[in-house]
């Protein structure tokens, strides 16, 4: 007689976005909840990052996976070319553009994309510690062209890299590195502007 040793259950590899697209497209809900489960967390901090409040970040959140499954049919892994995180922060990114759009400029300016810490904005041997120049680098980040804090708040906030960024907000990559190397020397500049003025 044998020994039958048991074998260890096959563990299934976890699906794809894409592969979860299919199944939603095809009636599978439990493909759309793990979607927002796999995305949610990523996708509320930008929001939160990018208006600098919990309750627009929510409202946009809602109103991002509204669009999701109501333009479901026009994704296409193919021409998008950053996947469907990509796609799905697109999506966001114009929502939020739309509700700048309806506020006034100088509304949006003061309620505009505010980072309420520098620990995941900059590389560990860029970061700041005390309070003070914390509160330096949200002044600094607040003077920043729309297109170039976008391009900050998508790369440290949303860890997404720069072909990615490039496809979400339809700009060449070159576009997208010129933006955030012209973000990161204004940066400098406006973090000694404002160290020289206060001494």
């Amino acid at each position: 007689m044998r020994l039958q040793i048991p074998q260890e259950p096959a563990v299934a590899p976890l699906a794809t976005d894409e592969q979860l697209v299919a199944r939603l497209r095809a009636g599978d809900t439990t493909a759309g909840r793990d979607l927002v489960d796999r995305h949610c967390r990523a996708l509320l901090r930008y929001l939160h990052r990018l208006t600098g409040s919990e309750h627009s970040a929510e409202e946009l959140h809602q109103q991002t996976w509204v669009s999701v499954l109501e333009h479901l049919d026009k994704f296409s892994p193919t021409t998008a070319g950053g996947g469907f995180k990509s796609w799905l922060f697109r999506i966001a990114t114009n929502k939020a553009n739309d509700t700048w759009r309806s506020r006034s400029r100088e509304k949006s300016a003061k309620e505009g994309l505010k980072l309420v810490t520098d620990e995941e904005l900059l590389a560990a041997d860029h970061r700041l510690e005390s309070s003070e120049n914390e509160a330096k680098l949200k002044r600094a980040i607040a003077q920043l062209p729309e297109n170039q804090k976008q391009v900050v708040m998508l790369r440290y906030y949303s860890n997404m890299k720069f072909v990615e960024i490039a496809d979400m907000l339809g700009c060449p990559l070159n576009t997208a590195l010129g933006r955030m190397h012209k973000a990161m020397l204004k940066l400098k500049q406006l973090m000694e502007t404002d160290a020289r003025s206060s001494s």
